[in-house]
């Protein structure tokens, strides 16, 4: 899951709710940079402290200052040209849109790209107006430029790795909405908002919501997923039900019923940081107004604070499974290397549409499967790696251009080594994993159940599930649609 989903919905929301300031340059965002112990600048022009605020919201402080080039010590992220030019330090800086960068203009103002569209791009933009260029605005707005603009500066780019859904992973994102709730003075109701909260209203199943809208959980009802709803929608992501109160465990999400066996809106919800007994717990909780305005989170505690009655009833927990997958590591390619690895490269290019060199009639030629490291992949890898380093990447070229080592291979496959391709099973997930078999796929002309090829968006949904079937029926494999480890080793074929 990434990041750059929940920001862009962000930017959507704040320009459509509208969201404009209470004074002159007073607004919420700086209240949230201040709160983290940085220079908010309230009472001044906000362009550059909105798009750090959304970030900070989001990942929390300490990625968001690694996306931003920054540290505590040197943050600058409420200078338009400052940030800037922290960004060039680190190389990434370009003229080309991509999504999720900062907008530079030359006229000291800042925004985002959140989406590209041809030979232009959306781009959202905190203090202004609907008024294209408009740097002293009093609200957010959502609007459409070229990407040749020339009042456009630069375009500063960020990285949003794939993040897949694990308790650490769920805790961090559960603490940083605390802290956007607590530290921006937000009040207890259920919000009515996309993305959850945004309204300013929070409670206690919406501080899950947002969690996990962060994360890039976006197809969620409006406002957001309720007690009334997270069963079904918790399960359709892959949570596993816990449902012994013995067995609880550090970020799980709790629920618990009141004397109705049906979910009702007096249910409540948390999510444990730790778990001493059945008794004793310590939990963020949204349950109040009290509790929104307190530290947290709440340090052994009984399992419920509420008066009244209230029982455990179950809880959801991510992550059990996720460790487990097909993990490889590919080789260093290079021209004449016969190897599954080169293989592999071949298809990713394929799959993204790159070819070869010219035949006699001057036309690229398609790249073809094999194992051996050709001329042809070679060209085709030297205009990828140049395509990359157009966008912000740092990639190796000269003489090596067309060859690939570990830090070519880490950005093909959009994570680390070595690589883990997570076991996917018949439920919708979002990805690496999910991209790669989706390119292995395609570059081998398997279709989905529409006839088409597969869409290269990293989502598991029909079409991908019936690609697989016909892969491994193709291949003499059990039918199942889902994407084991043996399923793997046969597609990759690396030990």
């Amino acid at each position: 899951m990434t990041a750059l989903e929940a920001i862009r919905a962000s930017e959507q929301a704040y320009a459509a709710i509208p969201y404009t300031e209470t004074g002159e340059n007073i607004q919420r965002f700086s209240d949230t940079v201040n709160a983290a112990g940085l220079a908010g600048c309230q009472g001044q022009p906000w362009c550059a402290t909105y798009q750090f605020a959304i970030e900070l919201e989001t990942v929390g402080k300490e990625q968001a200052l690694t996306n931003w080039c920054m540290s505590e010590q040197t943050y600058c992220g409420y200078s338009v040209f400052s940030t800037e030019a922290a960004f060039l330090r680190k190389g990434r800086t370009g003229q080309t849109p991509r999504p999720g960068a900062l907008v530079i203009f030359k006229h000291s103002h800042m925004g985002r790209v959140l989406s590209v569209e041809g030979d232009s791009f959306l781009c959202g933009e905190g203090n202004t107006s609907n008024a294209a260029y408009d740097r002293n605005g009093d609200a957010c707005a959502v609007k459409r430029y070229k990407a040749a603009d020339a009042r456009i500066k630069a375009f500063c780019y960020i990285d949003y790795q794939n993040i897949e859904m694990d308790a650490k992973t769920l805790l961090k994102a559960v603490g940083n909405v605390y802290q956007m709730a607590h530290n921006g003075h937000y009040k207890y109701g259920d919000s009515k908002t996309m993305p959850p909260c945004a309204d300013g209203l929070i409670s206690c199943d919406r501080l899950i919501a947002r969690a996990l809208y962060n994360l890039g959980y976006t197809t969620q009802p409006q406002g957001g997923i309720t007690v009334l709803n997270m069963d079904t929608y918790l399960k359709r992501w892959g949570a596993t039900v816990i449902k012994d109160a013995n067995a609880l465990k550090a970020g799980d999400i709790v629920l618990m019923r009141d004397s109705s066996t049906t979910p009702t809106p007096a249910w409540h919800t948390f999510v444990l940081t730790a778990f001493t007994n059945q008794n004793l717990v310590s939990k963020y909780d949204m349950g109040a107004q009290q509790r929104i305005d307190a530290p947290q989170p709440f340090v052994n505690v009984p399992l419920n604070q509420w008066p009244g009655a209230k029982w455990f009833y179950c809880a959801y927990r991510f992550g059990e499974s996720a460790s487990t997958g097909y993990t490889f590591t590919p080789s260093a390619v290079k021209q004449g290397t016969n190897s599954n690895s080169a293989y592999l490269a071949t298809e990713i290019l394929k799959a993204r549409g790159y070819q070869g060199v010219k035949d006699s009639k001057g036309a690229l030629q398609e790249l073809e499967l094999n194992f051996k490291w050709s001329k042809g992949d070679l060209a085709a890898m030297t205009r990828y790696k140049w395509d990359r380093i157009i966008n912000g990447r740092n990639l190796s070229t000269g003489n090596g251009a067309g060859e690939i080592n570990s830090r070519d291979w880490v950005d093909l496959l959009g994570g680390g080594l070595p690589f883990e391709a997570l076991i996917l099973p018949d439920k919708q997930r979002k990805g690496t994993s999910v991209l790669l078999c989706q390119e292995i796929l395609r570059a081998r002309g398997i279709k989905g159940a529409d006839g088409k090829p597969l869409s290269l968006d990293g989502e598991w949904g029909e079409n991908t599930v019936h690609a697989v079937k016909a892969y491994q029926k193709a291949r003499k494999l059990k039918v199942t649609g889902k994407v084991t480890v043996d399923v793997w080793r046969d597609m990759i074929g690396i030990a």
